[in-house]
């Protein structure tokens, strides 16, 4: 399990591609997939600002690394891995505005747990070898997966939050996804009126 995280680890931008393709190709957006889609957007890069804010780089790393202090403030003492819910509602908010197919929906979201378990086993194996009892005390009291509304760690700020940074770190995310929003739309014609009503005043 632990050499399976580290490779998916290393692996998880690639990973998505295969899902990426088929949403291309098979874009059905209406309505109605296209606000929820756009609602889950949202809510998971506003969820990553947040944590991304209080880790700082070390999130964007392709290697191992833990940074020079356990980040137990924020988002993070609520919940152990909210980068990752961040991920799981950014993503699952492009497959549901997509629209290609409830099983399609359905297995990307099995997919995502069948990839990221794996990933948080491994990553919170090298942070307890790292930070010790510290770190066990911190999985002892904050959830992994569910975040709890109360502060579980009992603490208030030891990251000073820097969301200047956080948004400036998250800005080929928010390309990437802009980009695959668009082009799922315009593979959907919902560009069609825009352009017939541009070419009306021409």
């Amino acid at each position: 399990m632990l050499k399976l995280g580290e490779i998916l680890f290393r692996m998880r931008d690639y990973t998505p591609i295969p899902f990426v393709i088929v949403m291309i190709i098979y874009p059905s957006v209406n309505q109605t997939s296209l606000l929820a889609g756009t609602l889950l957007i949202l809510l998971g890069e506003f969820i990553r600002i947040k944590g991304v804010a209080h880790i700082g780089g070390v999130s964007r790393t392709k290697t191992y690394s833990t940074g020079r202090k356990l980040i137990t403030s924020g988002l993070f003492s609520h919940v152990r891995n909210p980068l990752y819910i961040g991920n799981f509602f950014l993503s699952v908010g492009l497959v549901v505005v997509s629209n290609v197919h409830p099983f399609f929906t359905a297995f990307f979201v099995l997919f995502f747990f069948m990839q990221y378990i794996p990933i948080v086993t491994w990553e919170e194996s090298n942070l307890k070898n790292v930070f010790g009892k510290e770190f066990e005390d911190y999985i002892s009291k904050v959830p992994r997966w569910i975040p709890s509304f109360s502060n579980k760690y009992g603490i208030s700020e030891v990251v000073a939050p820097d969301y200047k940074k956080a948004v400036k770190s998250e800005k080929n995310t928010l390309i990437a996804i802009i980009i695959l929003y668009m082009v799922v739309l315009w593979r959907s014609d919902w560009f069609v009126p825009l352009v017939e009503w541009i070419k009306s005043f021409s």
